[in-house]
């Protein structure tokens, strides 16, 4: 069961970085596009500057980490699942 949800937490985890830079660019407006794939990717980038802090939970509880690594990714997953079709869709102005 453990291995199942790490390998469904990182298939989740990688779907969902994908999703911002794709999503971001073709919904935010012209105007402010530049700023939200910035805020996208810089909060992308957090998870891998508090992954370090999440391993040392592990010292208090223990089922704490593994958790963490496992139902961010799928929340941040199924979040992605509600964000519109763009498929042959006009873009945003």
């Amino acid at each position: 069961v453990r291995t199942a949800l790490a390998v469904i937490g990182k298939g989740c985890l990688s779907a969902s970085f994908n999703c911002v830079f794709l999503y971001t660019t073709e919904l935010y407006p012209t105007p402010i596009r530049q700023t939200g794939l910035g805020f996208g990717s810089t909060m992308a980038r957090v998870g891998g500057i508090v992954a370090p802090l999440v391993k040392m939970m592990d010292e208090y509880y223990p089922f704490l980490p593994p958790a963490v690594y496992g139902v961010a990714p799928v929340v941040a997953a199924v979040a992605a699942g509600f964000l519109p079709e763009t498929l042959n869709m006009p873009l945003p102005d």
